[in-house]
């Protein structure tokens, strides 16, 4: 959902003179013209009085810590669950800094009193697949009183390092920080082989989940590269991390191919696919065979 409130946040940036300025077809006059900035609550928060947008500018409350000379493009804030306190929320910004500084930054800003994590909100977030093609910075950061999660995603998109900050507060803050305090274990079954970018390309992930004994990962890969090129680059990784081709299909709409392997003794099924074009939707599964 993010990526499409990114691409409107967009679009109607462009625009927001325009919506704001000039009525539509339907617009009476006892009818207030609509605004970029209802459009984008409408879009974010399903309408929700709880959901709030702020175009270029950060919570008074983390305005102070942001990197210096930094661009802000917004902040989306929203409630968790229907009628709760806004408890969620992130900043979108631009700096010259590379990744690594921007987290040396958050570091100092932040003191002493915040913990690191691993940079991981949820036991499969560093389960292996794909890894981004592009330098990146992610830590998360953690404190217990007043329960408060800062978690920092920055990459390098162009000339400029991108930085996407996370606050989360409230009852949910607790519940993460108890499993970054002493994180599970995750079953070796639900682990993927690392699978590094072809070079020059730009891989986002786009999503992972897991099952009693499987585990699905997904990524948005921004190349020149062919379809095709890029499942050859992945599949020879796969088969240096042991998976065996069991069958292949390549139609006009994906192209998609099913491995074997063993792990912990046990056979598994391997899946990966790659569908249309570029920015290529790729997904990768393992899953045990019973």
């Amino acid at each position: 959902m993010l990526a499409k409130q990114l691409c409107l946040i967009g679009f109607l940036l462009l625009g927001a003179t325009q919506a704001q300025t000039t009525s539509t077809s339907t617009t009476t006059a006892s009818t207030p013209s609509a605004t970029a900035q209802e459009l984008l609550r409408r879009v974010t928060g399903g309408g929700s009085a709880q959901s709030n947008v702020l175009l270029g500018s950060a919570p008074a409350d983390l305005r102070g810590i942001l990197p210096p000379g930094s661009r802000v493009i917004g902040t989306v804030t929203y409630a968790v669950s229907s009628g709760s306190v806004p408890s969620v929320s992130t900043v979108y910004l631009d700096t010259s800094l590379a990744p690594g500084k921007v987290v040396a930054h958050f570091v100092q800003a932040l003191g002493p009193t915040w913990l690191q994590s691993s940079g991981n909100l949820t036991p499969y977030e560093a389960q292996g697949g794909f890894q981004p093609g592009t330098l990146t910075g992610n830590v998360t950061f953690y404190r217990a009183s007043p329960p408060e999660i800062l978690r920092v995603d920055a990459q390098v998109v162009g000339s400029v390092t991108q930085v996407n900050l996370n606050q989360q507060t409230g009852q949910d803050a607790e519940r993460v920080i108890a499993y970054l305090g002493n994180p599970l274990g995750r079953p070796p079954g639900l682990m993927l082989p690392k699978l590094s970018a072809p070079e020059g390309s730009t891989v986002t992930p786009a999503g992972a989940g897991s099952g009693d004994d499987s585990v699905t990962q997904s990524a948005r890969i921004e190349t020149k590269l062919s379809r095709q090129a890029v499942m050859t680059h992945y599949a020879a990784q796969l088969r240096q991390a042991g998976w065996t081709l069991a069958n292949q299909a390549d139609v006009p709409a994906a192209a998609s191919t099913i491995w074997s392997f063993k792990q912990d003794g046990r056979d598994r099924l391997g899946i990966l696919t790659v569908a249309g074009t570029s920015p290529f939707a790729a997904t990768l599964i393992s899953q045990g065979t019973r």
